[in-house]
């Protein structure tokens, strides 16, 4: 995979390929955002559209289905992005971001196409987990990508394009599923995956190189000529400023271990496995089969799902506006426990077996993916693209997101069989406990990062952890004195 990253840089890259050379024009941050955050579509895309499909493959002869099966089918996207979120994060720190992100668009094309003329579950798993390659990646970049590119001040609501773009992918997925629903042509809702990563890739030759990369590299004036169309003149010579002193640090191997970057780690590896604990995923992926289970049609199950998607896409809209203005830990907190409730309420609705009401039912998924997209949805990637230091920001994002994709392939294969081993209502209750769990994690461990840049948040880092030091200095001076 590195020969064919190495080629893609030197395809991706031609206007800038000679170091020191300004990139000719400086695209519009409009265009810098939406092409930067596309990468979310496809990765939502791929989440929405199994969901509706998976009823009519489980129907195709030569598919036959179980839980083992049902959770592999849909979980394997999530085993092949372990993969590739801690590759792509790596490469992306030596290539840069631009290529990568190109390599990723074809994995998209080639893995879509290759669901869609499965001949039997084998088949269909081994291109799901091959298409999870690029899922991984992606959810690993954008969020690098976008917190990299935008200006302090607005960096939640930019950076949380990426979850916006992730709901909009489902959406549009579970509305595919409704269009072919009549035919049942479940190989072309897997087909058309492809289609947004033809975009993407058409699009990238209007996708800037990250400026913190460049700088990184020795390519300040590149950098400062994309700055300087981001924010004003004086965010840019301030950022660039930021950028040269955290850069002059000495790399070293094994510096995602060390002692100041650790406070970091905890939260890149805690938030993700917390993030699938809400049991979000498990409405997500599984909502159809949910209300199949529980005596609705299919078609039925399909508008109620639309229904769902919608709700979360106008929710994430109104909390991207939010994340700047109440803060990240805030929402954190809030969301944990407005999640728990509904989630209480599904499981309540879920114990009741014939007498459940669907509307009520629907009504507290509703609240769930409200809850979700207003906080935890978009706020866990902002977040995530913040808190790692420059040096080594690539290669840990790369371990938060493969530590996502483990946590995503647990819930992901882990719920046909907990449903049917526990029943739904308390696999439910164990997400209830999920929510519960997140909110105190964040409570204890996560620092409020809102409008400051990205290299405070890196110093802030190294400060907490040399007061620290200095403290048990003290103490041993103490002790040794006494």
């Amino acid at each position: 995979m590195t020969n064919s990253v190495s080629a893609a840089a030197r395809a991706a890259d031609q206007p800038t390929k000679e170091a020191g050379t300004p990139h000719p024009r400086s695209p519009r941050p409009a265009v810098i955002y939406f092409f930067g955050a596309l990468g979310g579509i496809l990765f939502g895309y791929e989440t929405g559209v199994i969901a509706g499909a998976l009823t009519f493959i489980q129907k195709t002869p030569g598919f036959p289905a179980s839980a083992v099966t049902t959770g592999l089918i849909v979980g394997g996207i999530a085993g092949g992005a372990v993969f590739g979120a801690l590759v792509a994060g790596r490469l992306a720190d030596r290539f840069g971001r631009r290529p990568v992100i190109f390599v990723i668009g074809l994995i998209y094309i080639v893995g879509s196409v290759a669901c869609a003329v499965a001949q039997n579950n084998t088949w269909l798993i081994a291109a799901r987990i091959f298409l999870g390659l690029a899922v991984g990646g992606s959810s690993s970049l954008v969020p690098v990508y976008l917190s990299e590119m935008a200006p302090a001040r607005t960096r939640g609501r930019l950076a949380g394009l990426n979850q916006l773009m992730i709901v909009t992918g489902l959406l549009l997925g579970y509305l595919t599923n409704l269009a072919l629903s009549g035919s049942g042509d479940w190989r072309t809702m897997l087909a058309t995956g492809a289609a947004p990563a033809v975009v993407l890739i058409a699009g990238l030759k209007l996708l800037p190189e990250s400026p913190r990369w460049l700088i990184l590299h020795g390519r300040e004036e590149e950098a400062r000529a994309l700055l300087a169309g981001t924010r004003s003149a004086e965010e840019a010579d301030r950022d660039i400023a930021a950028i040269r002193e955290v850069t002059t640090h000495t790399p070293h191997r094994r510096e995602l271990l060390a002692g100041w970057i650790r406070p970091a780690m905890i939260i890149g590896i805690g938030i993700p496995i917390l993030t699938q604990y809400t049991g979000l995923n498990i409405v997500t992926y599984y909502a159809p089969t949910i209300f199949e289970s529980l005596g609705l049609p299919h078609e039925n199950a399909l508008y109620f799902t639309i229904i769902l998607g919608t709700v979360k896409v106008l929710s994430v809209m109104v909390g991207l506006q939010l994340i700047d203005r109440l803060g990240r830990r805030f929402l954190f907190l809030a969301g944990s426990a407005a999640m728990a409730v509904s989630m209480s309420w599904m499981a309540y609705e879920a114990s009741r077996g014939d007498a459940m009401s669907p509307g009520a039912m629907l009504t507290a998924m509703s609240i769930m993916f409200v809850s979700y997209s207003l906080t935890w949805g978009p706020v866990n990637w902002v977040v995530l693209g913040e808190i790692f230091p420059l040096r080594v920001r690539g290669a840990a994002m790369g371990v938060a997101g493969m530590v996502t994709w483990l946590a995503t392939l647990g819930i992901t294969f882990g719920f046909p069989i907990m449903r049917d081993a526990w029943g739904l209502t308390n696999t439910m209750i164990f997400f209830v406990g999920g929510n519960i769990l997140g909110l105190l994690f964040c409570k204890v461990f996560v620092h409020e990062t809102r409008g400051r840049t990205l290299e405070e948040i890196e110093e802030d880092l190294r400060e907490r952890y040399d007061r620290k030091q200095q403290g048990k200095s003290a103490q041993s001076e103490n002790g040794s004195t006494s």
